[in-house]
C-alpha cells in the first residue's frame, strides 16, 4: 500500500509540473489552475493512504 500512496504522490507533483507548464506556453491561468488543483488533490489523497495504512 505503501508504494500505491508513493505512485499517487508522484502522479501528482508531476500534475502540478504539467499544469504549470501548460500556464506558462498557454498564457491561461485558469487552465493552470484547475490541473495544479487536480495534482494537489491526488497528492494529498496518496498523503492521506500512506498515513492511514503504514501506521505500525
Amino acid at each position: 500500500m505503501w508504494y500505491f500512496a508513493k505512485a499517487l504522490q508522484t502522479i501528482g507533483l508531476a500534475q502540478v509540473l504539467i499544469g504549470v507548464f501548460v500556464g506558462i506556453s498557454q498564457d491561461n491561468l485558469a487552465t493552470e489552475y484547475k490541473i495544479a488543483a487536480i495534482g494537489i488533490a491526488f497528492f494529498l489523497i496518496g498523503r492521506l493512504v500512506e498515513q492511514r495504512f503504514t501506521k505500525g
